[in-house]
């Protein structure tokens, strides 16, 4: 097993137990990168020099019989939208580029438990679409076919990650920007419950809409890496900085009765029709979970679903785009924008 190979699981009990250094960890991580970045432009800005110290860091600890953290030695990427005291958060618009002096929440969190932070990754400009192109950092591309899109607007996120320069990734999604480009890539995510992680201490748009909201997500290779790492940014709440930081305790997925989880699915909303092998896909996880005891059922989706596509679009479009005309008021703007 190599570094850039294993699991979180598998570094964490290395490093804690000093069979691995998290420096030598975080070097074969940044060597990756340096081998694939310049092809895929997935980390657009990079920390490598902090990153190495707060291993050294980690190493001393564990030499001195200090105890460490969940995610001691695990190298991580963060979206560029996310604050990094030291970094700027542009969402692709070249006039916001002042430097944070805080992390963001969830970034903090990480770095409590031992994370170390390797850079930020690309976006598309103001989060809005399915690609990864913005007038500051150029177009990022799929890991494994260069002539196609990791997908947006996590994209850099997803493409560092499925090239193993990244063992754990910090995402958002509105309307599938953990969820489209995990899938593109062939990586793991999840959207947490709406407000479940703290949404501020990052660059947003559309402010003021507070009838759907972004969440932040983990982006990693493993179910399990996403089960260690979203108890990790779901933290306890006593660190809360923010009215909308909510108390939402995180159950543990080892104590899950399956057999007493009612389960409904459907291959087809009759909307956006997917590809057989995503019908295939979601046919094979729903036989998995019966097989495990869940009560699952095939239902019909709600008839009007073109009434519900509407309103989602009404109401990102709600104010008539006067955030983002705001915005990208003086900056370079993509044709795509």
């Amino acid at each position: 097993m190599t570094y850039i190979d294993s699991t979180i699981r598998e570094t964490v009990a290395n490093v804690s137990a000093s069979t691995w250094k998290a420096r030598d960890v975080v070097a074969a991580h940044i060597d990756r990168i340096d081998e694939v970045n310049d092809g895929l432009n997935a980390v657009v800005i990079k920390c490598f020099d902090q990153a190495l110290a707060d291993a050294a860091r980690i190493d001393q600890q564990v030499a001195a019989g200090e105890s460490v953290g969940p995610l001691a030695g695990v190298p991580v990427t963060i979206k560029e939208c996310f604050h990094v005291a030291g970094t700027a958060s542009t969402i692709g618009i070249t006039t916001l580029n002042q430097p944070h002096r805080r992390d963001n929440p969830i970034v903090q969190r990480m770095r409590e438990a031992g994370a170390i932070v390797l850079g930020k990754t690309n976006i598309p400009q103001l989060m809005i679409w399915h690609e990864c192109v913005n007038p500051v950092y150029g177009r990022s591309v799929h890991p494994g076919d260069r002539e196609r899109t990791p997908g947006g607007s996590s994209g850099g996120e997803a493409a560092i990650i499925a090239a193993k320069g990244s063992m754990l990734g910090l995402g958002s999604d509105l309307g599938g920007s953990l969820r489209v480009p995990s899938h593109f890539c062939g990586i793991h995510t999840i959207k947490p419950t709406e407000r479940r992680l703290p949404i501020h201490g990052c660059q947003g748009n559309m402010h003021g809409m507070e009838s759907m909201l972004f969440q932040p997500g983990p982006m990693a290779r493993s179910v399990d890496d996403l089960a260690i790492a979203l108890r990790v940014m779901n933290g306890n709440y006593d660190d809360a900085q923010h009215v909308c930081d909510i108390p939402a305790p995180l159950g543990d997925p080892e104590e899950i009765a399956i057999e007493n989880l009612k389960i409904a699915y459907f291959e087809d909303d009759g909307y956006f029709t997917p590809s057989p092998a995503i019908r295939r896909a979601t046919r094979n996880a729903a036989d998995q979970l019966a097989s495990a005891g869940a009560a699952v059922e095939s239902v019909k989706p709600p008839a009007d679903m073109q009434k519900m596509v509407d309103l989602y679009y009404g109401v990102l479009a709600a104010d008539g785009g006067k955030d983002l005309r705001r915005l990208l008021k003086g900056s370079k703007v993509d044709p795509a924008v």
